[in-house]
């Protein structure tokens, strides 16, 4: 269900978390002064001022933490896809570079293979899979470099590269296909909606003045900007924002345009 959400356009996922926060800020306060004992009163309202303003202090912090660590999540997907395009790259060079016709005709197998990690499994992986083309690409790719017999002493050092690389290759490939459902752990939303409820049911309690009620309005508006940005960067490889394969079709452009 949540997952749709990410269908939606960033703006209106921000939106849709500033109107329902707004929304029970203006309307939870209703509902709050008919239990006898939160009646709001002079004396009560100073009081829970200061407990709010602890509470709207301890939301923000719980926020920019689950913020910061979305946002780390983001940054170590983007850097495993340049990573596996680098290694692409890497590995074309090597094989133009060898020096043997034969060992060149590798590189097709090569383009196959990137272009099958775009088209082909990158539309699949988001349902943690991954796809038999690129698998049975990749596993042509790595039979016919296994097969490469090195003529002289410059030929054998850039087969070792290659072998280096395309463990590499293998590696962040099963690295990306682990990481994809990479998200923020169930119980960092169960914080993050703790502090949001109480925050919300102690400015409730306040007494409301048509000024107090449109800077508690503006309050929540903030707090369901924040909880709608950490939502959308939750879960690096969906929405709008989403890492792409881009870095990879690049390479495949520079694969077309090499010459050795």
């Amino acid at each position: 269900m949540l997952n749709l959400l990410y269908n939606l356009p960033e703006a209106a996922i921000l939106f849709v978390m500033v109107f329902a926060i707004v929304g029970l800020m203006a309307l939870l306060p209703f509902a709050v002064r008919r239990i006898p004992w939160m009646k709001p009163s002079d004396l009560n309202t100073d009081f829970v001022v200061r407990t709010q303003a602890t509470l709207f202090t301890m939301t923000s912090l719980v926020l920019t933490f689950t913020l910061v660590q979305a946002d780390i999540n983001y940054q170590r997907a983007d850097a495993l896809i340049t990573n596996e395009a680098a290694r692409i790259d890497q590995l074309d060079r090597l094989l133009a570079r060898y020096g043997d016709e034969d060992v060149a005709k590798a590189r097709p197998l090569l383009r196959a293979y990137a272009t099958s990690l775009v088209k082909d499994e990158w539309p699949v992986m988001l349902n943690d899979r991954r796809h038999e083309n690129a698998t049975a690409t990749f596993s042509a790719l790595s039979r016919r470099i296994l097969a490469i017999n090195p003529m002289n002493e410059r030929q054998n050092l850039v087969l070792a590269e290659m072998f280096k690389t395309l463990d590499t290759m293998a590696d962040v490939r099963a690295q990306r296909l682990s990481i994809v459902t990479i998200r923020l752990p169930p119980l960092y939303w169960w914080v993050v909606l703790l502090a949001i409820a109480m925050l919300l049911f102690v400015s409730s309690s306040v007494g409301q003045t048509p000024f107090r009620r449109t800077i508690l309005c503006a309050q929540a508006a903030v707090v369901g900007g924040f909880l709608g940005f950490v939502f959308i960067m939750d879960q690096p490889f969906r929405g709008e924002t989403a890492v792409s394969p881009d870095a990879i079709a690049r390479t495949i452009e520079r694969m077309d345009t090499r010459t050795q």
